[in-house]
Order: C-alpha cells, then sequence, then structure tokens
C-alpha cells in the first residue's frame, strides 16, 4: 500500500496566466601526465613497524548516533534507510557492522571553512548546471532552489523511496496580471470590461500612469494578500488570459519569466545488500529555453572530517587513491570523465596525458568501513569526482556527475568585429542514472576488498566466468602486416603499400620464439586487410596481397592452431585513417556545430591536434550495425576463430547529427550488441583498453591501464583493475618495447605486482622500411633486437605467475615507499621492490629493482 507524504501543494495558478513550455526528457531528441612509481631512500625496519603500529593504535571513531529527525523509510535483511523529511537528505545502515552512513555531513554547521553558498551546498543531494537564455551559466540544487521553499512531495512505496523536487522559483498569481500595457489597452480590455466603478477603482490604484510612454505600469508593492486575490479574480471574470498578456510582454520586451522549473525525481531503492539510487529520466521536467549541462548526485555522501583516516577511490586508468586531509590544496580536484574523450567534440588542445578511467566505480574507506559504488546506467556520460578537506569546507568527498548536454563556441566574424557564441546539442541525455552502493566493513573496508566486491558484482550482473587452469602465462604479440608509404615515381609523389611481415614472415618469428621457450602466444596482427594498418572501413574484407592474401593467411592459421597459437587479426571500426576509403560523409559522426568531425593525428611537441595533416572522420555509431554485418560476412569465409579489435573496446564516441542524436549512452548500447554479435560469430575475442562495457564479451585485453594519471591531488597508484579482474580475464598493458620507458626490469617488476603478461610489438622487414611513412613510433619494433631478452623476461615470469593464471589477487598493498606486496587466493605472495636500492620489509630484505616470491604455494 502507497504511501504519499505531501510537503507542498503546487501555488494555484490563476487560470489565465502564462504558462512557461516544457519538454518531456524521454522526448528530447537522442543524443593526465602519464606516472611511474617514485623510488625512495631506503625505508628502515623500525621506521616501518612504527608505523603500522601508529596506524593500530589509533583510535577508531564512531558513526554518529542517528538523529532524531531521522525516521525509518525503507528495511530489509541487510539495510536499514533513514529519511529526514524536513531536509530529504537519507542515512543507510548496515546491518552487518551496524555503520551508518549519511548522505550529508552531520555536523557540517560546525564548518570552520566553508562559507556562504560552499556551506549551503554541503546540505544537497542533487545539482543541476545549466545555461539560461542570456548564456549565463547557472546552478539549481535541490536545497537552495526546493528544499528551502518546501517544493518537494516524497512517497514511500514498497521497497522504494521517491522525492520529487521541483527546483526554481514556482510562478505566483501575480504573473497573470501585466508588468506594463497601453494606455489604449488598459482603458479598453480592462476598464472598459468592468461595470462596476467600484472594481474599476480598485484596478486604477493597482497601476501607475506612464505619461511619457503613454503606458500604465503595474505597483509590485500593492499587490498583497486579498488585494491580489481581488485583482486577479477581476482579470479572471473579463477574460484577460495567457495570450492578452503574450500580447502585452511582447509589445514592451518584457521576457518569459526567467524562474525556469525544473521537476526532478531521486529514487531511493533497497535491493538486498545494495542501496540503488536513481534519476528516472523519463520523469525528468525542464523548460525548453534552458540548456542543462550537468548533473551532480549525492555529492557529500559519506563525506568524512579532518579527524578520520582513509581514502578516496577513484577509477583513474589502473586505479589510484586520494588520502585524507592531505594538504594537496594546490592541486586542482580531481575529475574524470568515463572511458575517455568524446571524438564528436572539438578537442584541439591537450595540456597532459590522461590515462582513461575503464571501470565505472569510486569508493571511500573511513577508519574500519568502507563503501563501494558501481555506476549501473548513465556510465557513459559519467565523471568521478572528488577532493580533500580545507578547499571549500573541512570534508574529503567522492562522488559521481553526469554531462547531460554539451556545447560548443562558434565565433563569427564581421570584419575587423568578432564575436563568440554558444552552440548547444540537439537534446540531453533522456536515459536514467543509477547507482549502485555497497558497504564494507573490518577486513574488507580496503582497496582490496572493494575489488572484491566489485568482481562479485560483475559475475553475478555480467556471467563473467573463471579462467580454466592454464599452463603457461601468455605471451601478446602484435605483429604489423603493412602501412601506407608515400613513394616518388619520375618526381611525383603517389600512396604505396609497404609489407613489414608477410605471412610466411610471421611463421618465421613464431618458429624461432618457440625455439626459445616462449609458450601460450597470443598473436594479434595488425595491418592484414584492406590496405594495411590505416585500412579502409571495414565493411568488407579484402587480405592484402602483397602479405600472401586470403589463402597465406589461411595457412597461417593452419601453423597457429598446430603449435598450440591462438592468431587475432585486427581491425578499427569507430574511426576512418586518412585517405581511407568506404565511409561515405553522410555516416560520419557530426560536431554539435553541423560539421564533420574529422580526427587528427596529436602533435606531441604543441600539445595539440595537428589540423594541417590529412584527417580521418569519425564514424557515426547509428551505422555500426550494417558494417559489422558486411565485416562478420566476409570474415567468416576466412576461417579464423579469433579477432581483435581496436577501437570497439577502447573509445566511444556520439553523433550530434540535430536529425538523429546519438549520445554516448546511446552509443555505449550500440558497441554492446556488436559485441555481443562479434563474440556470437566469433569464439575468440581480443579487445585495446578494456572499457567495462567490452570486457564480458573478450577473454583478452592489451593495452590495459597499468598506472593512474600521476594527478597532484592523487596519493597512490593501484592496480584495482587488475585486481578485479585477474582470475576471470588474461591481460597486457603497453607493449613493452613501444612504452615510454623502455627498462626492461620496470615491465618486468610492473608484470609481477599486476599479474600481467608480456606484450611486444614487433614486426620483419629491415627498419629503413618505415623511413617517410609517418609511422616513427614503431622504430623499437624491429623484432630482431627485443627477442631474446623477451624470452628470459617470459620465462622469469612464467615461473612466478604460472601457478596463478586462474587465482584472484585477495589482496595488494604497500609496504614501504617503492615497495608492493600481491597475494593471490591460494597464499602466493609476490614483494616487488622498486627502488635502486635494497629494502627491508617485515625481516625480509628485497634487492633493489628486484622481487621476492613467498607465502604459501598452491
Amino acid at each position: 500500500m502507497k504511501k504519499k507524504l505531501t510537503i507542498i501543494a503546487i501555488v494555484l495558478m490563476l487560470s489565465g496566466a502564462a504558462v512557461l513550455p516544457y519538454a518531456d526528457l524521454a522526448e528530447s531528441a537522442p543524443e593526465a601526465e602519464s606516472a611511474v612509481q617514485s623510488e625512495a631512500a631506503r625505508p628502515s625496519e623500525a621506521a616501518i613497524q612504527s608505523s603500522a603500529q601508529s596506524v593500530q593504535d589509533t583510535p577508531t571513531p564512531k558513526s554518529p548516533e542517528l538523529s532524531a529527525d531521522m525516521k525509518e523509510a525503507l528495511d530489509n535483511e541487510y539495510l536499514t534507510l533513514y529519511l529526514n523529511q524536513m531536509t530529504t537528505e537519507i542515512a543507510v545502515k548496515d546491518k552487518k557492522s551496524g555503520a551508518l552512513w549519511y548522505s550529508n555531513p552531520q555536523d557540517r554547521e560546525q564548518d570552520a571553512v566553508a562559507t556562504g553558498y560552499n556551506k549551503s551546498k554541503l546540505n544537497v543531494q542533487v545539482e543541476l548546471t545549466y545555461y539560461d537564455s542570456k548564456g549565463n551559466l547557472m546552478n539549481y540544487d535541490n536545497y537552495t532552489h526546493s528544499v528551502q521553499s518546501s517544493q518537494f512531495t516524497i512517497e514511500e512505496s514498497g521497497d522504494s523511496l521517491n522525492i520529487v523536487y521541483t527546483l526554481g522559483e514556482v510562478k505566483s498569481n501575480i504573473d497573470g496580471i501585466p508588468k506594463y500595457i497601453s494606455e489604449e489597452r488598459f482603458r479598453t480590455l480592462i476598464i472598459g470590461r468592468l461595470e462596476k466603478d467600484s472594481d474599476k477603482k480598485e484596478i486604477e490604484k493597482r497601476f501607475r500612469y506612464d505619461e511619457p510612454n503613454k503606458r500604465y505600469e503595474r505597483r509590485d508593492t500593492s499587490f498583497k494578500g486579498v488585494g491580489l486575490k481581488k485583482v486577479t479574480s477581476l482579470f479572471g471574470q473579463i477574460g484577460y488570459d495567457e495570450a492578452q498578456i503574450a500580447i502585452d510582454k511582447a509589445a514592451y520586451g518584457e521576457e518569459e519569466d526567467g524562474a525556469s522549473l525544473v521537476t526532478l525525481p531521486l529514487e531511493y531503492r533497497l535491493d538486498g545488500k545494495l542501496l540503488r539510487v536513481s534519476i528516472p529520466g523519463d520523469k525528468v521536467r525542464y523548460p525548453d529555453n534552458m540548456h542543462i549541462q550537468s548533473l551532480s548526485l549525492l555529492p557529500f555522501f559519506g563525506a568524512s572530517g579532518t579527524k578520520d583516516e582513509g581514502y578516496s577511490l577513484v577509477p583513474d586508468g589502473s586505479g589510484s587513491l586520494i588520502h585524507f586531509n592531505n594538504n594537496k590544496l594546490y592541486a586542482t580536484p580531481y575529475r574524470t570523465a568515463m572511458y575517455g574523450p568524446d571524438a564528436a567534440l572539438t578537442q584541439l588542445g591537450q595540456v597532459q596525458k590522461e590515462e582513461t578511467a575503464r571501470l565505472p566505480v569510486f569508493g571511500m574507506k573511513v577508519q574500519d568501513r568502507g563503501f563501494l559504488a558501481v555506476i549501473e546506467s548513465g556510465d557513459a556520460v559519467a565523471a568521478v569526482e572528488a577532493d580533500v578537506s580545507g578547499r571549500l569546507n573541512q570534508y574529503n568527498y567522492v562522488f559521481s556527475s553526469y554531462t547531460l548536454g554539451s556545447l560548443e563556441e562558434v565565433t563569427l566574424t564581421n570584419g575587423w568585429r568578432s564575436s563568440t557564441v554558444k552552440q548547444f546539442q540537439a537534446g540531453i541525455f533522456p536515459g536514467d542514472i543509477t547507482v549502485a552502493y555497497s558497504f564494507l566493513d573490518q577486513e574488507e573496508a580496503s582497496y582490496s576488498g572493494m575489488a572484491a566486491q566489485y568482481r562479485e558484482y560483475l559475475i553475478e550482473h555480467t556471467g563473467m566466468a573463471r579462467l580454466e587452469d592454464a599452463e603457461d602465462v601468455p605471451f601478446y604479440l602484435e605483429l604489423i602486416g603493412g602501412i601506407p608509404k608515400k613513394k616518388f615515381f619520375l618526381g611525383i609523389p603517389y600512396s604505396a603499400y609497404e609489407p613489414l611481415t608477410s605471412f610466411k614472415e610471421a611463421e618465421v618469428i613464431l618458429e624461432q620464439m618457440q625455439e626459445k621457450g616462449i609458450g601460450d602466444i597470443q598473436l594479434r596482427y595488425t595491418g592484414w586487410f584492406n590496405g594495411g594498418i590505416n585500412h579502409n572501413y571495414p565493411k568488407g574484407v579484402s587480405v592484402d596481397s602483397k602479405l600472401g592474401g586470403a589463402k597465406g593467411l589461411q595457412e597461417l592459421q593452419s601453423y597457429a592452431q598446430d603449435k598450440g597459437i591462438t592468431l587475432y587479426p585486427d581491425a578499427s571500426f569507430l574511426q576512418t585513417f586518412p585517405e581511407a576509403k568506404g565511409l561515405r560523409k553522410s555516416q560520419a559522426s557530426r560536431l554539435i556545430t553541423g560539421k564533420l568531425a574529422h580526427t587528427y593525428p596529436f602533435d606531441f611537441s604543441m600539445l595539440k591536434l595537428d589540423v594541417k595533416q590529412p584527417s580521418g572522420y569519425v564514424v557515426s555509431p547509428r551505422v555500426l550495425p550494417g558494417v559489422v554485418d558486411g565485416f562478420l560476412g566476409d570474415y567468416a569465409a576466412l576461417g579464423v576463430d579469433g579477432l581483435s579489435l581496436r577501437d570497439l573496446g577502447s573509445g566511444l564516441n556520439s553523433d550530434f547529427n540535430a536529425e538523429d542524436l546519438v549520445d554516448r549512452q546511446r552509443a555505449e548500447g550500440i558497441v554492446k550488441e556488436q559485441l555481443e554479435r562479434m563474440s556470437s560469430s566469433v569464439p575468440r575475442l581480443m579487445v585495446e583498453g578494456g572499457n567495462a562495457y567490452a570486457a564480458p564479451f573478450a577473454r583478452h585485453i592489451v593495452a590495459a591501464p597499468m598506472q593512474s594519471s600521476g594527478f597532484n591531488i592523487t596519493d597512490e597508484s593501484i592496480p584495482f583493475f587488475q585486481m578485479v579482474y585477474h582470475g576471470y580475464l588474461q591481460y597486457a598493458g603497453t607493449a613493452w618495447n613501444m612504452a615510454d620507458d623502455q627498462d626492461a626490469s620496470l615491465s618486468l617488476l610492473k608484470a609481477l605486482e599486476t599479474g600481467s603478461a608480456p606484450y611486444y610489438t614487433w614486426f620483419y622487414a629491415d627498419p629503413s622500411a618505415i623511413k617517410m611513412t609517418g609511422f616513427d613510433r614503431l622504430y623499437s619494433a624491429d623484432y630482431r633486437s627485443w627477442i631474446d631478452q623477451a624470452a628470459g623476461q617470459y620465462q622469469a615470469l612464467s615461473s612466478v605467475l604460472k601457478s596463478v593464471q586462474s587465482q584472484t589477487i585477495k589482496e595488494h598493498k604497500k609496504l614501504a615507499a617503492g615497495v608492493y606486496q600481491t597475494t593471490y587466493e591460494a597464499g602466493t605472495a609476490i614483494i616487488v621492490n622498486y627502488n635502486r636500492a635494497p629494502v627491508t620489509v617485515g625481516g625480509v630484505t628485497i634487492d633493489g629493482r628486484n622481487y621476492r616470491v613467498g607465502g604459501e604455494q598452491p
């Protein structure tokens, strides 16, 4: 039975009052610097033990006692949700631990740092930013623009609690009375229609005659109480309606009421051990003239103060931690958008290298308790934000925000004059936003526990399955087939095809690798069809003849099967390359301005895209299904049972075509559909990058994040990505010989710490073949320079990791500066020391740039 508590009745409008036009969200048009672990001076064992003892001896603050204003709203076997019906803040109790988590800090009134709006913001559960009709950036939050005016309703129904906020100033009855009206209309339309002299005098005393302008002006101070009620009643009797007031507003250039109302529903639901917080997109209402940009959800959930110890987990690359109260107020607050940049938005500059956030999660550890949040819906338009105490308030916090609409600035010129105007996308994100919170206590309250929690979530919701026991660690090898090369004939330049590794040459390399003891080779073959590495758009498949053609590929596939090697020919679907063929301009994505979305090479010396170079196009997600149809039809005839996807697991692009907007969330759905079709057609898929939505369809991930971006605000890089997937997927980071730092010892240590496999990019031809090709980055890919070292690294790595391939990582922790321990579920522990000097931890000494294996053997 539904129980509905109404906090406010919407102010009754005069029947003739003007009404703002509203749009239904559901009916809108569809829409950084790489870090290497720092070295430190050798720490003493006594210092390490003292530090550990200090943490153990620190008293654990208890959760604040439940306020008397908090009343139970929802309850199940695991959780209880409480609500303050006056402020709409919530608290959730984890019954297992007894810990209470609040949507807002309970001691916020004593915050000595926050002032003004920043202090008021501590009361907020949801906030919108938008541009008004004049181009001003504004914001609405549910506290300032709804709760304080008691403009919300609460409904408790079964296992859900729904709060509907009306944001903005509710229109007053006075808006049904014209601010200005001409003398003629005042006398004929209003006074002339009133029969009683007393009624005429009542109206006349409410207006002031403006003789110079021959008009009447409303006396706002005279409209109070009974007077306002009487005048509105008289206006209703004479038929002065919405159409009439629109005429008077237009006559004097009076704009519609700037107080734009937004209806924003917020839903809380208990689902087993999860607290799901949602904003149903189909129930959001907003005015047509409002350009909504972003939404922040529960920005202070679990916020912790200056006396708390712990950290925030953010999905920066492999994962990173922001320690509470780290005093890094000189650093920019953390914010990273999920799944990297949108290629359909103009991005000419980039001031730093930023690792992509692959997993839509964030979390927090506070003393001996913690929470993990999974962004279930709206992940493709989401970002994770975090900050530490001391900047705007005295709290440490982490939360998710969502880009609901985007804009681009267009510069208009007329001779020597120029102006910049904002152009907004055709419609905002119409879908649901959902975040699922789960709670941890005692030993679980760590980033290792959060990784285990997310792993269990993926097992339940995606069917992620455990790896079978494997004898060897995989060795990932990318071979480059062919590349475009500019050649000359009688001084005239032309584009030619340059083979770097034919299919027969690939067999030669594979044979040498096996002779040197490299096993379980996973061969990724790039640049094998449709014109090489920068291939034509793959709506069909034509194997490059200079590599050996279709017959040569099939012979390589037979050779690979005989030798226990899996072949993964590589293809790109989300972009076309310069001078590539096969994509019509009508199939390319559009920018918000309506222009085609180009892809340009990045100039690292200038830190921006080089728009002077030939460009490719961003492919509209709308055309993917048809292209995949054509590709799979031709690919099946080749008889290859593996496929590598260069960008379907690493990129996500919109199409801002005003006639059929495809936002990133809709694009994600399209990509997932194609991945599912491909996994059904091709038994083995390999993806690059490993965005969360692509991982369930893959067996292998290459170019997986191995580190964080090293932002100043963060304190530690952690292998959260690897802790989630180890034992369920196999993965490798960037190719070892293509990394910025090609130090073999560092690559081996990172693989040991993260449970990763080795990965190399090679070709067979003489290195001189890549001169004048634009592929200078491949100079270090001559296989002859690396094969012996690779074999030695592989054997060292395999001897340690082969027995734990199908095991999960139980725990990862920092033992000292530059020293980390990874422990697997059966007890095997690996300690790596990135420092150049030896370090002694717990009575065990690990040499500089070395490792040690211990613990129980499986």
